[in-house]
């Protein structure tokens, strides 16, 4: 009976597999690493398809995009090279991998300190003076963490150095001293400088017993394969990880009604996404150099009980608990019983498991972490995986998942274990995430709002998905690749390359938007990084979350990862705008918050990048709009930090014009607006009852002008005006038209374009009583884009516009000191400052042209 208890004892930890369950098929094991040139050509094609996806998705960093390409490249080199050598060049990459990603300097610090804790391991003292030694530098490292003590390296080597060893150290000492046979130098140190690990602070726990073993000790293509398709898995988690945190996660003060709190709680829980996926594709990469790693995590969002979800999320965690902390214990303890020691062990895991994760929040963010609700968390999830273990004692479970054959009561049973499990989880873990515990007791307030139709949303998809993934039986896991059966590995070759080339052609735009804009809108959405909310600032997002988001918590380790022009984080990938399936195609999102590295960047309900104005005006108020591109829009810096808003700051401080009261410069700017979309929001902003219009040309806006109509007929988007109508169909243009011949033959024509946008402007604001201004605002350049200007200008005067004309601004200045790089020429703020300060001095001089006092405040 003990032996019994203790068997159920070590498997509330571990699924225990056959080893007879698949025949073993014939591989290439007698040669190991061997793979034939059609079989490398294969894996190489879905490689350069797997980079692409990376780059279109942005996945992660710009860092990992050059570290995915330097892997890639080093795969196409190491598996030809002699297996003895594979090892060592996996180093040489792995160290090449750190000094790309995190800079010379950098990177030699964060192997110096790695290559003395190792070296500390093999002091040929005793393990308790080495250990003792371990635990006094850690501490000195622990101080200097903590900002207690100076260090001279940047603050950018701390997460990756203690994602590096803070655990690793842990399983690497404790297998120097119970493993026969130690491992090799160039073990150790790939073992510790994993090639993915400098770009990712949240690391799986790699077993160095397993990362040993493993090498090589399968089929060498289908290791590869494997490892292409967890990469591939990796990247569809990450995008539904976006789908969830951008249309469905909720700020705690909004979750108003029942509906709400489920679509919270389920929300919640789903950004863990965002860990399984990492981890695979993590892994997916060791993959690519031999590794035959086990799975990170098996479908942990079907589990049946509680002590079903902790063998199935982040089994890596799982495994290392269970070695170091929970085996010792259980055999430690059997004298007292089996059943004492299963509860004791269990209890000891997890109060370790708590310990162990402030200790990671402590090395990644560099402070402590001691708040009621994740202790509570851990002690509750204990508690409870202890009672499912003793349940499962005393009435039993199948020790193997496929050992009998299902039945339908079978299936049923389990689709409603797995339905109760995942929304305890979900409620569980909205405690954990929670910023406290008032916070979290006050959502289940909504319990008492108004019930509707909304509330059946999320428990109706929830039991679709559990009821359909607990259908098939479950796969046998941690089996060799050669070992799998043929048909279920030619249905994960289709799978992979199926997934592959679809996510490729959706995420192009023009697929996309031929599909549907909504679509268009949601991909364009999903393939930016920089995801964002209005209530971001206040959303909780949890443990996990906090420790993935570097941009948060150590400024200088996303320097680092961003630091490379190519990969620059440009206005048109920062997730600001939606699809609207009009002329203008795109408009801001309406009350939406950005955060970026400049500041927040804030837009309104109605859309604009500006506090959240009236639509009529109040009485002794003059009214500007101020129409444009991204330079308007005020991409670089924060919000309160554009020209337009210097102006009006200054306006309000100075008063110049004593028969106004109060002034307010509405801002229209969208990025990427050509003068064609000008008019779309030209028509909004009309609806604000403006006194003036600004309308800010940045250069070229002939050219531009061309180039969006025939973006438009290509497209096939609907042309409201008919005079641009009469200009397509007088050119002869065609949707199916190659772009350069449309283009080629709608130029002719775009002087007659701008007539017909500054015209319509000018006209319908003089039938209103509003002046048109057009700003020429050139581009913070050493002089392009103005070969246009003098053709703009007189257009723009012949159409009735009040001419200020700003093309000296930047003359006998450092544009380099005005801009936010070499490679970005938007202005900065330096640069906005001093945009402001010259209109503001323009709009004095013209101060009778400008400000006309008639019908101010009232409607136009």
């Amino acid at each position: 009976m003990a032996r019994a208890v203790i068997a159920n004892a070590v498997d509330s930890f571990e699924v225990k597999m056959p080893t007879n369950a698949i025949p073993s098929q014939p591989n290439s094991l007698d040669r190991p690493g061997t793979i034939r040139i059609f079989d490398f050509a294969l894996v190489g094609v879905q490689l350069m398809l797997l980079l692409l996806l990376l780059r279109q998705f942005q996945i992660e960093s710009a860092a990992f995009l050059r570290l995915a390409a330097l892997a890639f490249g080093g795969f196409a080199i190491h598996a030809w090279l002699p297996l003895r050598y594979r090892l060592p060049f996996f180093l040489l990459l792995s160290f090449t991998g750190i000094g790309v990603v995190m800079g010379f300097e950098n990177g030699a610090w964060m192997i110096g300190i790695g290559l003395l804790l190792i070296g500390i391991c093999h002091i040929p003292v005793s393990f308790t003076f080495r250990g003792a030694l371990l635990l006094l530098v850690g501490a000195l490292l622990a101080a200097q963490r903590a900002k207690l003590l100076p260090f001279p390296w940047s603050e950018a080597i701390w997460p990756i150095l203690g994602s590096m060893f803070m655990f690793r150290l842990i399983v690497y000492f404790y297998d120097l001293r119970h493993e026969k046979v130690p491992g090799t130098p160039v073990q150790a140190l790939a073992y510790f400088f994993m090639l993915p690990n400098a770009c990712f602070p949240l690391f799986p726990v790699v077993d160095y017993k397993a990362f040993r073993r493993s090498h090589f000790d399968d089929d060498a293509y289908r290791v590869y394969q494997v490892g292409i398709d967890w990469m591939v898995r990796g990247v569809i988690h990450l995008i539904l990880y976006r789908v969830i945190y951008y249309y469905f996660t909720m700020a705690p003060s909004e979750v108003n009604t029942p509906a709400d709190l489920l679509n919270y709680l389920v929300s919640n829980f789903l950004l863990y996404l965002r860990v399984s996926g990492l981890f695979h594709l993590i892994i997916g990469m060791l993959y690519l150099f031999g590794f035959r790693l086990s799975e990170t995590h098996n479908r942990y969002l079907l589990a049946t009980s509680f002590t079903d979800f902790w063998r199935r999320i982040n089994i890596y965690w799982k495994d290392f608990m269970q070695k170091v902390f929970y085996y010792p214990v259980v055999f430690k303890l059997k004298k007292l019983g089996a059943t004492k020691a299963l509860v004791i062990a269990t209890l000891y895991v997890f109060v370790m498991t708590w310990f162990l994760h402030a200790y990671q929040w402590f090395w990644l963010r560099g402070t402590l972490l001691f708040v009621p609700q994740d202790i509570l968390f851990w002690a509750i999830l204990g508690v409870l995986v202890v009672l499912n273990s003793l349940y499962e004692i005393k009435h039993g479970r199948s020790r193997s998942i496929a050992a009998k054959k299902r039945t339908l009561r079978d299936v049923l049973l389990s689709i409603v274990k797995t339905y109760g499990t995942f929304w305890f989880i979900c409620v569980l873990w909205s405690f954990w995430t929670a910023e406290s515990l008032g916070d979290w007791f006050s959502l289940w307030g909504a319990l008492h709002g108004d019930f509707s139709w909304q509330v059946l949303a999320w428990p109706a998809v929830v039991l679709l998905v559990v009821a359909v993934g607990s259908i098939p039986k479950e796969t046998l896991r941690n089996i060799k690749v050669s070992a799998q059966e043929e048909s279920e590995w030619i249905r994960s070759r289709i799978v992979t390359v199926v997934a592959l080339i679809g996510l490729i052609l959706i995420s192009i735009e023009g697929v996309a938007t031929r599909i549907s804009p909504d679509i268009a809108t949601i991909v364009h959405s999903l393939r930016s990084g920089q995801l964002s909310r209005l209530d971001q600032a206040k959303l909780e997002k949890g443990y996990y979350e906090n420790l993935l988001s570097v941009d948060r918590f150590n400024s200088q380790l996303w320097e680092v990862y961003t630091k490379k022009p190519a990969n620059w984080l440009d206005v048109d990938n920062a997730n600001l705008k939606r699809f609207d399936g009009g002329f203008a195609q795109t408009e801001l999102i309406p009350s939406f918050v950005s955060r970026t590295k400049y500041g927040d960047i804030t837009i309104n309900r109605w859309g604009m990048r500006d506090r959240d104005y009236a639509l009529e005006p109040a009485a002794g108020v003059f009214r500007a709009a101020v129409l444009g591109a991204s330079s308007v829009m005020g991409w670089g810096v924060g919000d309160g930090e554009t020209f337009e808003a210097l102006v009006e700051e200054r306006l309000n401080a100075e008063r110049p014009i004593v028969d106004i009261d109060h002034y307010e410069f509405l801002n229209f700017g969208v990025p990427g607006y050509q003068p064609l979309q000008q008019l779309v929001a030209f028509e909004k902003a009309m609806q604000f009852r403006p006194n003036a219009v600004i309308y800010v040309a940045t250069g070229r806006e002939l050219s531009r002008a061309a180039a969006y109509l025939t973006e438009a007929v290509r497209k096939r988007i609907d042309i409201p005006y008919e005079e641009l109508r009469q200009i397509v169909q007088r050119s002869g243009v065609t949707p199916e038209m190659e772009e350069a011949e449309a283009l080629k033959r709608l130029t002719p024509y775009r002087k007659e374009m701008l007539n017909f946008v500054y015209g319509s402007i000018a006209a319908r604001a003089r039938a209103g009583g509003t002046i048109s201004i057009l700003l020429f605002l050139p581009q913070v350049t050493d002089g392009s884009w103005r070969e246009e200007t003098a053709d703009t200008l007189a257009i723009a005067a012949g159409a009735g516009f009040l001419i200020i004309d700003l093309d000296d601004l930047y003359k006998g200045r450092d544009i380099n000191q005005l801009r936010l790089a070499e490679w970005d020429d938007h202005p900065n703020t330096q640069g906005h400052r001093l945009i402001a300060e010259h209109l503001y001095q323009r709009l004095l001089e013209r101060r009778d042209q400008v400000f006309n006092t008639a019908g101010i405040g009232q409607a136009q």
